[in-house]
């Protein structure tokens, strides 16, 4: 079990728990057991997004590094899929100071090799080698390059073709504001650019991906059809209608699915999901030639299935939609646009097309608790769990969150009012065991 890295990287309260002293240490660490593994890399790359917390994290970082006689570029405020990209084209190791959608408090740190996320085992690696790691033999340096030019010379000579549209775009505050008013301009988009003014505490603040009433009523006052929305990282991408229709991670799925199925692209014609993508979707998929496979909440899983089955299509109902024959991690800027590109070649309208997907009725729900793991090892709940999983046309999901003191629950069903009882009583069975300090057995 990793004390300090989940599911995406290190998280934590900025100078609480996730210190100065703690990310020098994993610089320091991680170099030592990357060099250990033979990995074969130029300078060091470090990006962060806009927390106030981020100069602090990418300092130490650095300082860890230098000490293990590595060289590192300092790229800046730039997107994760932006710093992943950048690290397979170099061959080269990227860490990412950020806390993708959380608030401003928290900040992160995840690490990349070649355009990919370190394997569980080099991680547990790093961890055990945050204090037995003595200092490098020689000093490194801190170098400058331009970056992100190549990152945004790619994306403008790719979507050239979308010339002309119309497009409002939330950057939640975030790490997007470096890529997309360029990118827009570049290609010839006309743009409408919301919470491009970071402060260093207003990143994700009643804005981006997880706080989408904000475009609903800022697209409203532009000439724009169509409102992209990132988070903080820029690796989400929602879009929201005009008449408010949220198109999410499920319904830029099947729009890609579809354009990539016609134009050859859709390798072995399946599509990676969660458990928590829509049955609609599934279905959707199925009767349209696509095979639809679930993994577990998270992108990583999501790309671990989409190299195992060689797909290039995968992604999560939050927004993460991974297209694996042009990058190794999710990037809200290239979802967007390759979902607009999509509906030119479907010649549909893309609001129109996802009503006509429909939906199972789906609720999702969040309760903090102390002990996730407790909760989940309860027996209450698990006897809750195994009667629920056995009724027909109904489906739950209860886990913990990987960055959060938090346990989601999603329930989903034909049956609304069916669909609504049992996220009643998952709700009060967690209120009942959460704060019990015991677990009852079954």
């Amino acid at each position: 079990m990793k004390k300090y890295f989940g599911t995406d990287g290190v998280r934590g309260i900025a100078n609480e728990e996730l210190t100065a002293e703690l990310a020098f240490k994993i610089g320091r660490a991680a170099s030592y057991v990357l060099l250990s593994h033979n990995h074969k890399f130029k300078e060091i790359l470090i990006a962060r997004d806009t927390r106030i917390s981020g100069e602090m994290i990418e300092s130490a970082l650095t300082s860890g590094l230098l000490s293990m006689g590595l060289n590192v570029t300092l790229c800046g405020i730039m997107p994760t899929p932006t710093l992943a990209w950048l690290t397979k084209k170099e061959e080269t190791v990227g860490f990412m100071v950020s806390a993708s959608h959380n608030p401003w408090q928290h900040n992160g740190i995840k690490i990349f090799s070649n355009g990919y996320k370190l394997p569980d085992s080099i991680e547990e690696e790093i961890e055990e080698a945050l204090d037995k790691v003595s200092y490098g033999h020689s000093v490194g340096r801190i170098v400058n390059h331009d970056m992100l030019s190549e990152y945004i010379e790619w994306i403008v000579k790719r979507y050239v073709d979308l010339k002309g549209e119309t497009i409002a775009f939330d950057l939640a505050n975030g790490a997007a504001i470096s890529t997309v008013p360029v990118v827009a301009r570049e290609i010839g988009i006309k743009s409408f650019i919301f919470n491009d003014k970071p402060d260093g505490m207003n990143i994700n603040e009643k804005c981006g991906a997880l706080y989408l009433d904000f475009m609903k009523k800022a697209i409203l006052t532009t000439s724009a059809r169509y409102g992209v929305v990132n988070d903080g990282d820029a690796d989400r991408c929602m879009i929201v209608s005009r008449d408010g229709r949220i198109i999410d991670g499920d319904d830029i799925m099947v729009l890609n699915a579809l354009s990539m199925k016609d134009e050859g692209r859709l390798n072995g014609n399946t599509v990676i999901g969660t458990i928590m993508t829509n049955l609609s979707i599934e279905e959707f998929l199925s009767n349209n030639g696509i095979k639809f496979l679930r993994t577990p909440v998270g992108d990583r899983y999501v790309l671990e299935k989409m190299i195992e089955t060689d797909s290039h299509l995968g992604g999560e109902q939050s927004g993460h939609v991974i297209f694996l024959d042009l990058e190794s991690t999710g990037d809200g800027l290239v979802t967007a646009l390759e979902t607009f590109r999509a509906a030119r070649k479907l010649k549909v309208d893309p609001s129109e097309f996802v009503s006509k997907i429909g939906r199972y009725h789906q609720i999702l729900e969040n309760i903090e608790v102390k002990d996730k793991l407790g909760v989940m090892e309860d027996g209450k709940v698990k006897t809750f769990m195994d009667r629920i999983k056995k009724e027909k046309n109904v489906r739950i999901v209860l886990r913990p969150s990987g960055t959060e003191p938090l346990i989601r629950i999603m329930v989903e069903g034909r049956d609304e009012k069916r669909v609504e009882e049992i996220m009643k009583e998952a709700k009060e069975i967690i209120e009942e065991v959460k704060d019990s300090g015991a677990i009852h057995k079954n």
